[in-house]
């Protein structure tokens, strides 16, 4: 099924949301003048440079050259998709959304999807009301208490119980009227080889799993002390709405803290993470049942540049970390390892040391090609048993290899940072750094591994490449075209029958005709604010929104009317696409491709052009009166 948008959602959406209202819920507003300033959350801004326009509905930060309307922001602040962005919105708004297959029929599939996510809402809602007052869950309770969490805490992650009973949740939805089939799409209920439904959770604590935004989607069990279960732990199974390679616990909580400290904390369990958000460490999250992996890696790199990962101290903890070290080099994400004293998990560790102990080995962690380094020579001299260095040295330096070749000598920082690392490395082996510069390009040059692959098919910052839209791409005559447009919408039909896209400089500007060309031929608005919500693409917003800035700058101070400007760049155009005709008549010419007669009549064409350029001849058609 295909999710079709058309223009006329995209503005009941935009019109329904007010930019002030949405970008304020995620950052601090300050009014300045007529408009708005803050922070911006993608780059360390120490005095507010994203700039708010209420009247026009569009914001833009010129550090960072984004910007755009309420969707792009959305996308931007999300890390999702134009129609993931589109559906909160009109969920934000109460706008229903219908969706449509490709042959125009209504699909239930989206009505669906929020249908599992009522489901998921309400069990989850269930499981903790039966937590807070059902005198069953009293053991659950005190195994809470004991483990240290407060009741905010438990509130906060809105964490639940579910009895002993097969059929406890089963018979709560029957009295609730709520689908069945839902709640086992969801996986909360299970089938038995006869066919019977069944509670899949059954005496567990109950933590809800969230997407980015907050919305439930799964949830983690976890058995009690003495419980005859045979899984401690057990997670909802992959659904529609659940990929758990996909998702990381209480990142939906973590996330505004992440995006400002650019650094997250990935620890192993759901109770590690609460624990931490009540000692007052917000960037903690976990990943749900799953070794950390790609998938994760991505999720990650939309909010933060570094990840530490606290591992317990066992040597389970230190295998995990060889595993994902590689990815983290592929995707150029720093990554640090904290491993605990005494085997303590997080959990522990707060309760008998506290944050400010805790913030203190955050501190020592070590970056984790350090950390290979030290766990690859442990138990040798590298200066004595050189069969062992060298295979240790290899295995090291195809690590490194694994970071893309066109950051690392396009990046003046990431190509320090291989400086530093090789300097370090010729130090602990004794071989020469041109040595190894040169072994890590040969490595480069081979097929690349998996942990390089995943990244190279998926990576955001590619795609983006492939697609990236600039304000300083469009030339002078471009910015002025569209400067017109934007200011004054009804000559945009004249400019379209005058103008073809490959007059237009660059890729961007044929883009943006055509985005007028589409509304035009549907007989939508030609409006500035229609344009910029009919286009999906974000770096296309921000170019958009900047000529718009430039636009109204520049209308204060031009005295000259819109239609006389276009009239002019009009016939500059013209002009162009005159003397290049006549540059290519003339290399004909040059080349003798035409014979005598042909040649005579392009000449005779040539002279009377120039004549009628300079007003030697009357423009009128079959006229051939001369002028003194």
């Amino acid at each position: 099924m295909s999710f079709t948008i058309d223009q006329e959602l995209k503005e009941r959406v935009r019109r329904s949301v007010d930019i002030v209202d949405l970008m304020g819920s995620y950052l601090d507003l300050r009014r300045q003048g007529r408009g708005f300033v803050a922070r911006c959350p993608w780059h360390d801004d120490r005095r507010p440079s994203l700039q708010i326009n209420p009247e026009r509905q569009s914001w833009k930060c010129w550090v960072c050259d984004l910007g755009g309307d309420i969707f792009s922001f959305t996308m931007q602040r999300e890390g999702i998709t134009f129609p993931e962005a589109l559906r909160m919105l009109a969920e934000r708004a109460g706008i229903p959304i219908e969706s449509k297959d490709s042959s125009g029929r209504p699909s239930l599939s989206p009505d669906d999807k929020r249908m599992l996510y009522q489901a998921v809402t309400w069990a989850c809602r269930e499981y903790r009301k039966f937590l807070t007052t059902a005198s069953e869950a009293e053991k659950a309770r005190l195994y809470l208490k004991e483990r240290g969490l407060d009741e905010a805490t438990l509130e906060k992650f809105q964490i639940g119980f579910a009895p002993a009973s097969w059929d406890w949740l089963l018979r709560r939805a029957g009295e609730a009227q709520v689908s069945l089939a839902n709640l086992e799409t969801t996986g909360f209920l299970g089938r038995s080889e006869r066919g019977s439904r069944y509670d899949r959770f059954r005496e567990r604590v109950i933590f809800p799993i969230r997407d980015p935004q907050g919305q439930s989607i799964a949830i983690g069990g976890r058995i009690l002390p003495g419980s005859t279960e045979a899984a401690k732990y057990i997670n909802s199974p992959e659904t529609r709405l659940y990929s758990k390679s996909h998702q990381l616990f209480g990142l939906d909580m973590a996330r505004d803290t992440i995006s400002k400290s650019r650094r997250a904390l990935v620890m192993e369990g759901y109770t590690d993470v609460m624990m931490a958000h009540q000692f007052g460490v917000h960037n903690a999250v976990a990943v749900c049942g799953t070794a950390l992996g790609s998938g994760h890696i991505r999720l990650l790199r939309r909010f933060c540049d570094e990840v530490i990962l606290i591992l317990d101290g066992d040597e389970a903890g230190q295998r995990r970390t060889n595993e994902v070290l590689e990815l983290f080099v592929a995707a150029q994400m720093n990554l640090r390892i904290l491993t605990l004293p005494s085997g303590l998990d997080p959990c522990d560790y707060f309760l008998q040391q506290g944050s400010q102990a805790f913030q203190t080995l955050l501190d020592e962690a070590i970056d984790a090609l350090e950390h290979k380094i030290r766990v690859s020579c442990r138990g040798f001299d590298p200066l004595v048993d050189t069969h062992r260095a060298n295979k240790a040295l290899e295995e090291i330096l195809s690590t490194i290899a694994l970071a893309p070749k066109a950051s690392i000598m396009g990046d003046d920082a990431m190509q320090l940072r291989q400086t530093q690392l090789l300097s370090r490395i010729s130090r602990h082996f004794h071989v020469a750094e041109p040595e190894l510069r040169q072994r890590v390009k040969q490595l480069r040059e081979k097929p690349q591994t998996d942990a390089a692959r995943w990244l190279k098919a998926d990576s955001p910052t590619e795609v983006a490449t492939a697609r990236q839209y600039r304000f300083t791409d469009l030339s002078v005559m471009d910015r002025e075209l569209f400067e017109i447009l934007i200011l004054q919408a009804d000559l945009v039909p004249l400019a379209l029958e005058r103008i073809a896209p490959n007059q237009l400089s660059c890729d961007c500007a044929r883009e943006l005709l055509a985005i007028y060309q589409r509304l035009e031929m549907a007989g939508d608005s030609l409006e500035f604010s229609s344009v910029l919500s009919s286009t999906e693409d974000p770096t296309l917003k921000s170019v958009l929104v900047s000529l718009e800035e430039d636009c109204y700058r520049k209308a204060k101070r031009k005295p000259i009317e819109a239609y006389h400007r276009l009239q002019a760049l009009l016939d500059r155009w013209h002009e162009q696409v005159v003397e290049k005709t006549q540059q290519d008549i003339i290399r004909t010419l040059e080349e003798s491709k035409l014979s005598d007669e042909e040649a005579l009549d392009v000449l005779q064409d040539l002279v009377r052009q120039a004549q009628l350029r300079h007003g030697l001849v009357s423009k009128t058609i079959g006229s051939t009166d001369t002028h003194s």
